[in-house]
């Protein structure tokens, strides 16, 4: 998760992003990128478009699942 956060942001991987990412900033990140895609992104929603590229469909609740791992917010 923190990965594809920095592939996404262009923040470097740190201990201080360690120590300073939680939930409601990654959700308030995830609302703006909704919003204005960041590169990564919007090149896969184009390629899905084009019919190039087709995602495998989700069958569980990743986030679910994740929120339940780590109760207190902090990643």
């Amino acid at each position: 998760m923190i990965a594809h956060y920095c592939q996404c942001s262009g923040e470097a991987w740190s201990d201080v992003l360690e120590a300073e990412l939680t939930f409601p900033r990654l959700f308030a990140r995830q609302a703006y990128w909704r919003e204005f895609p960041p590169p990564p992104m919007l090149m896969r929603a184009i390629a899905v478009g084009l019919g190039v590229y087709k995602p495998a469909a989700n069958t569980t609740d990743a986030m679910g699942t994740l929120k339940a791992m780590f109760p207190g917010g902090k990643i």
